[in-house]
């Protein structure tokens, strides 16, 4: 593949070169890779179109763009990702934050306010995505966020610096197994819920991502199995469990928290009309 010179060529260039690759949205793709070489905004490169890249610039926009053309994701080739309208930095130790969690925290924040619950727990936490959007956006009195992984939770404490958000206590924990005798008014979690037969279906960009972040026994429901049975000597009376779903698993989960006595149990669609966000109550 050769790059041109000016921005507006090496768009087209790529782009196409993107395509032939058979990914789904090559041209912002492109854009998002060549921005990022520039250091400015997407939305400006229309505006410097005509403007000629550095020798440097053409040599590292087209191994980002080599890079993409192998399926590796973009936000993992610029170290960054957005959500919740704050930016986190990711690596191939956390999953990338995705718009349907974006759902699970819009929820988290409806309900805290609306019932005045102000102490949280993330589970799973990865790259912290949810417990620091929580911190930012909520009235939370405290957050606490947990993962079994010290890499992530390396990442994680880093955005939570980046995003100024301070306050959020992080644990190194196996679900519940190092979280004490902490009571919570709502426990949030994006949990592993894909079984192996699942996994070995999926596009390529997830098999860049970790697949303990990913997987999980039981046919993908073993972390919901965990969590609904554990999470009533953690919750306070009333307190209220709030996860995303496995879409095509949702009757199953919903069935798992149902037997273990929770109540009030409501399921919320993602932006494709899929059972996403599954809200419990603890009965008191």
């Amino acid at each position: 593949m050769l790059v041109d010179e000016s921005v507006y060529t090496s768009l087209k260039t790529a782009g196409a070169f993107l395509r032939s690759k058979g990914l789904s949205e090559p041209e912002s793709d492109a854009e998002v890779l060549l921005s990022f070489v520039l250091q400015t905004k997407r939305s400006k490169l229309p505006l410097i179109r005509g403007q000629k890249l550095t020798d440097r610039q053409v040599l590292q926009y087209k191994k980002y763009v080599l890079k993409r053309s192998k399926r590796e994701p973009v936000a993992y080739i610029t170290g960054f990702a957005g959500f919740m309208g704050f930016e986190f930095k990711v690596n191939k130790n956390v999953l990338i934050p995705r718009p349907e969690t974006e759902i699970l925290v819009e929820t988290v924040l409806k309900l805290s306010e609306r019932e005045n619950k102000n102490l949280v727990l993330d589970l799973c936490t990865g790259s912290g995505c949810i417990a620091v959007s929580l911190a930012k956006l909520g009235k939370f009195r405290n957050v606490t966020a947990s993962d079994i992984s010290f890499s992530a939770l390396e990442i994680a404490q880093e955005n939570a610096q980046i995003n100024n958000a301070l306050d959020i206590n992080f644990i190194e924990s196996d679900i519940f197994d190092k979280i004490g005798d902490k009571n919570f008014d709502m426990i949030v979690s994006n949990p592993p819920y894909i079984s192996d037969k699942e996994y070995n279906t999926l596009e390529p960009e997830l098999k860049y991502e970790p697949k303990i972040a990913l997987t999980a026994r039981d046919g993908g429901l073993f972390f919901y199995g965990e969590i609904a049975c554990q999470a009533v000597k953690y919750l306070k009376n009333d307190g209220f469990i709030l996860l995303e779903l496995n879409a095509y698993k949702a009757d199953e989960v919903e069935r798992i928290f149902s037997d273990n006595g929770y109540k009030n149990i409501e399921i919320t669609k993602d932006y494709a009309g899929l059972p996403r966000i599954l809200k419990a109550e603890k009965e008191c």
